[in-house]
């Protein structure tokens, strides 16, 4: 993060959020969504998806984790991942742990951890990446998103 860390944070210091989730956790979870989302629209719904299954003691199930259980952040893989990938055994794996990983996976934008200081709120559980659209596609829950990606999955 290219921020005075506690100039930064002594902004928020009465945010609701960090009587419920450390400094380092909340640079852990924008980074989730920086890898996950480009625009403000999708991290600010991505963000709620990971609070609401942080809350629901859910896996976050973030591919961008498996990726980085892969990689180690030393590479670009340049390939789709796998189910096997899925199942790799990694602390950083968010399909194989609940919860957060123990660190960051990637570089962390402010602007990013604004978004997430916001605590913005949705009913999403589940999403996925509509490569055709360039957008995600957002579920309430899971029937709803199977549904949704096997319409997807028609279109490519």
């Amino acid at each position: 993060m290219h921020l005075d860390k506690k100039k930064f944070f002594d902004k928020f210091q009465n945010n609701e959020l960090l009587n419920l989730y450390t400094e380092k956790e909340i640079l852990i979870i924008s980074s989730l969504i920086e890898k996950e989302a480009n625009n403000i629209d999708d991290k600010k719904l991505i963000a709620s998806v990971i609070f609401n299954r942080l809350k629901n003691n859910m896996r976050l199930q973030i591919d961008a984790t498996v990726i980085f259980s892969l990689t180690e952040g030393k590479f670009k893989l340049n390939r789709k991942l796998t189910l096997t990938d899925l199942k790799i055994q990694h602390p950083f794996n968010t399909y194989y742990i609940y919860g957060l990983p123990p660190d960051l996976i990637s570089y962390v934008g402010p602007e990013t951890v604004k978004i997430v200081l916001e605590n913005p709120k949705s009913d999403f559980l589940f999403y996925f990446y509509n490569i055709l659209e360039k957008k995600h596609i957002f579920s309430k829950n899971f029937k709803e998103h199977k549904i949704k990606l096997n319409e997807y999955r028609k279109k490519i």
